[in-house]
């Protein structure tokens, strides 16, 4: 990521302060290297970069590392680094670092190259993952592209919503036009850009239903596109469907009175003028909302 400004690179070193890091081979999602470190170098996203040559370094591990960099270089890919834990102290790391790598030496790993990190809910049966700050597994590149995020500036109006959190709807959930969703929120791999990119089509499934919406403001400012945000960030474009509306009315809050709400059907929308001016290659950065906001809807421009 030479082209990430250097500026960029420095936030997110100080954002991650001392972490423990992992370098995972793309090609089946299995990590074969557990680090820690305090700063981030130029080349971090270089697997070797996160890697300095220590003076207790062992020869024979720092080989077989390399070795496997080198594998993964020659297939034209590069090591991922996964982020474990950030904003430690120097005690706390040194911990996880361990933890890790006990961890990962004494259990069976199983490669597989139809998943990707972060989406093995279901090996465990934890009820959740931790989520709060510096608690959570990160794509290294996905932090630097959170930070490489310009402002979004487009006077285009649109809807943007925000997805957070990730549920599994096993016997599915009807959404607009007839059809059925399996899965709703944001899941975590899609930090990831590519994988993201492979998922705009689930990533319109989430965002089209089923919310507070007003309609009538909707089209009386005419927005015709909806975004997904995530951490602050866009993530995704897609253009409504026109007429698709449909509405839900079979709840009630706690003092019996109606909420109606609304889905409506999407097209992906991944190149041109508004896709460069509200996603492009690192997404747009959203200006806070008001502390203690909680609704996931935004009208833009505000």
């Amino acid at each position: 990521m030479n082209h990430i400004n250097s500026a960029v690179l420095e936030q997110v070193s100080a954002e991650l302060q001392a972490y423990v890091y992992v370098l995972v081979d793309p090609a089946d999602g299995v990590p074969f290297y557990v680090g820690k470190g305090q700063r981030m170098r130029h080349a971090a996203h270089l697997a070797e970069a996160l890697i300095p040559i220590g003076e207790d370094d062992e020869e024979g591990v720092r080989s077989r590392k390399l070795a496997r960099i080198d594998a993964i270089l020659a297939r034209g890919e590069e090591p991922e680094v996964w982020i474990l834990r950030y904003g430690l102290r120097a005690s706390e790391y040194t911990a996880v670092e361990a933890a890790a790598i006990d961890l990962l030496m004494s259990f069976p790993i199983e490669a597989d190259h139809s998943n990707a990190p972060l989406s093995r809910s279901s090996q465990l049966t934890n009820a959740r993952r931790e989520r709060a700050r510096g608690h959570g597994v990160r794509l290294l590149s996905s932090l630097i592209e959170d930070f490489a995020a310009p402002p979004l500036t487009t006077s285009e109006p649109l809807l943007l919503i925000t997805l957070n959190g990730w549920d599994d709807h096993p016997e599915g959930e009807p959404v607009a036009g007839g059809r059925m969703r399996y899965r709703v929120g944001y899941s975590p791999e899609w930090l990831a850009s590519d994988a993201r990119k492979r998922a705009y089509a689930e990533i319109g499934d989430s965002v089209s239903a089923w919310w507070s919406l007003d309609v009538s403001r909707i089209e009386r400012l005419g927005i015709r596109h909806v975004v997904a945000l995530h951490r602050g960030v866009t993530r995704a474009l897609f253009e409504i469907v026109p007429d698709s509306w449909e509405f839900d009315t079979s709840r009630v809050d706690k003092n019996g009175r109606t909420i109606t709400k609304v889905a409506f059907q999407v097209e992906v929308v991944d190149s041109g003028p508004l896709f460069d001016a509200t996603v492009g290659p690192y997404g747009r950065r959203v200006p806070e909302r008001a502390r203690g906001s909680q609704n996931a809807i935004y009208y833009w421009p505000r």
